[in-house]
């Protein structure tokens, strides 16, 4: 957790507006307040802050949506440069003037290198102050200063199909946006060996801009899909490739997909992140299949890979009566599970 962003939230008023990324989630318990508006691209953060009685906003860091004329805005800087550029980008549109634009980072952030180019951008002196492991910048909107050049953020509100992706549509600000992943490519690779008989429902957990979902259309064209994910920017690519390919289902925003019904699956495919922002996260894994025995039907089965490093059969023991290990390749291992 970080200490400098809880202490900067307590200090803020009514006219902060908060962007919030995964490192938030251990302030948000029960007895936390904070008078501004949070807005932040992860559904599961706006969950928890809304049961904590704060106003927030859950959107792929389009911050109009939150409002305007904020007297500050906080923001603990985001793995991917485009987003992070984009806030910056889009800052003096809804801040005051005189307001503050505040980033948070710690060293291999590249907040050093965000803090120059912000005081750029907005034509302001740059201040970087060390506060511990983290660094704190200041910029502040200058009344009648023309803006500089804006950050080349890939223009990160554009869907686009690419190339790489067979033709799918994506966009900046979910993990691989533009390739297949790997361990996708080798999960969608044994689809048809484990499908069951016609017409069948599966969910697509943490569905991305939806590759793994689209593969499963094109050899299973009578199943119901169901994509869940909890990250904006993916849930609207994904309803664009739902939509162009014709996909029967609904792209659903959640958790590991905790909005999705209990026992209402007969396949689950997951390729589960690893990764919370900047750091390595096993217990992910263990949260993407405890969901997934959820939402299994009895005798239902769930596809996983993940990279050989993450023990999931030793976690999957406990939830499923079976654990096959079907493939180990490139790094990644495949599972099937079965209830």
């Amino acid at each position: 957790m970080s200490t400098l962003l809880a202490q900067l939230l307590r200090e803020s008023d009514a006219s902060t507006l908060w962007i919030a990324d995964e490192n938030a989630k251990p302030l948000l318990t029960q007895d936390f307040s904070f008078a501004g508006t949070m807005l932040s691209n992860r559904w599961d953060l706006v969950q928890a802050a809304q049961l904590c009685g704060v106003t927030a906003v859950f959107s792929d860091f389009e911050l109009t949506q939150a409002g305007n004329h904020f007297s500050q805005i906080l923001y603990p800087v985001s793995k991917e440069k485009a987003a992070v550029h984009y806030v910056i980008n889009s800052a003096p549109k809804v801040l005051q003037e005189n307001g503050e634009l505040l980033l948070l980072g710690s060293k291999n952030s590249g907040i050093k290198t965000y803090a120059q180019k912000t005081a750029q951008y907005l034509g302001t002196p740059k201040s970087l102050q060390k506060h511990g492991a983290e660094y704190l910048s200041r910029s502040r909107l200058a009344v009648g200063a023309p803006l500089g050049a804006p950050l080349d953020d890939s223009d990160y509100r554009s869907l686009r199909p690419v190339m790489a992706l067979g033709d799918l549509y994506s966009k900046p600000g979910q993990f691989g946006w533009n390739k297949v992943d790997v361990g996708s490519a080798l999960l969608a690779a044994h689809f048809a060996d484990h499908l069951g008989p016609s017409p069948f429902t599966a969910v697509d957990l943490g569905c991305g801009y939806g590759y793994l979902s689209c593969q499963l259309a094109k050899i299973a064209t009578q199943a119901r899909i169901l994509a869940t994910d909890n990250n904006a920017a993916a849930l609207i690519a994904c309803e664009k490739n739902f939509m162009e390919s014709n996909i029967p289902g609904e792209v659903v925003p959640g958790d590991a997909g905790s909005q999705i019904a209990s026992g209402s699956a007969d396949l689950v495919l997951c390729n589960p992140p690893f990764h919370q922002g900047f750091q390595v996260e096993g217990d992910l894994t263990g949260h993407f299949l405890s969901q997934a025995a959820r939402i299994l039907r009895p005798q239902g089965t769930a596809l996983f890979v993940v990279n050989e490093f993450i023990p999931l059969g030793k976690k999957a023991e406990t939830l499923f009566g079976k654990v096959e290990p079907l493939e180990k390749a490139r790094g990644f291992c495949l599972y099937r599970l079965t209830r």
